[in-house]
């Protein structure tokens, strides 16, 4: 089943043309001719859950089939989008990501307050892979396990690679290019 449109959800203080986004998006467009939309969620300095939803809503077909790529504070946004929309068969690949509160960045646990509905979100998706690296000291790699067992996805915890955000580092991610084209396949 190929994926109709791909989206990338930034995280906290980020945006669409931040870190490996760029370079993955160029790479799905050219190499896979499937239209790949990098979000750019309002006030990443101060999210807010409500105007990120709506954002959401505004910006993203809710389509069966599609695919959704997650960064940090973004992978609990692909949950609640998911939560929030009636669609089926969905890739999902999360990085670096979480779903409970996280002593690290307590300014985000609003994304957190309320549980996810892992029963409503799980039917929903058709393949899910979750990333993580083992000296992630923003999200600490046992955030990310966790949310890949209630996902039952397939979970990798790379060696190194921090938050994948390296500065100067961070411009190409070629473990989520990998993962991500096993999804679209």
């Amino acid at each position: 089943m190929t994926t109709s449109h791909i989206y990338m959800f930034h995280g906290y203080t980020s945006n669409g043309n931040d870190h490996w986004f760029p370079w993955l998006e160029q790479n799905i467009e050219s190499n896979h001719h499937i239209p790949f939309k990098k979000l750019n969620f309002p006030d990443s300095d101060h999210p807010d859950v409500d105007a990120w939803n709506q954002y959401c809503d505004q910006n993203i077909k809710a389509d069966d089939g599609i695919t959704l790529v997650g960064h940090s504070l973004g992978c609990i946004q692909v949950l609640h989008y998911l939560e929030q929309h009636d669609i089926k068969n969905v890739n999902v690949l999360l990085i670096s990501g979480f779903d409970e509160p996280i002593w690290t960045l307590p300014e985000l646990d609003s994304f957190t307050e309320h549980p996810v509905d892992y029963t409503s979100i799980l039917p929903k998706i058709r393949q899910v892979t979750v990333i993580s690296a083992i000296d992630d000291d923003s999200v600490p790699y046992p955030y990310t396990l966790t949310l890949a067992r209630h996902l039952h996805a397939k979970f990798i915890l790379m060696p190194s690679g921090h938050h994948f955000t390296d500065t100067g580092k961070d411009k190409v991610l070629p473990i989520a290019l990998t993962e991500l084209e096993n999804l679209i396949k």
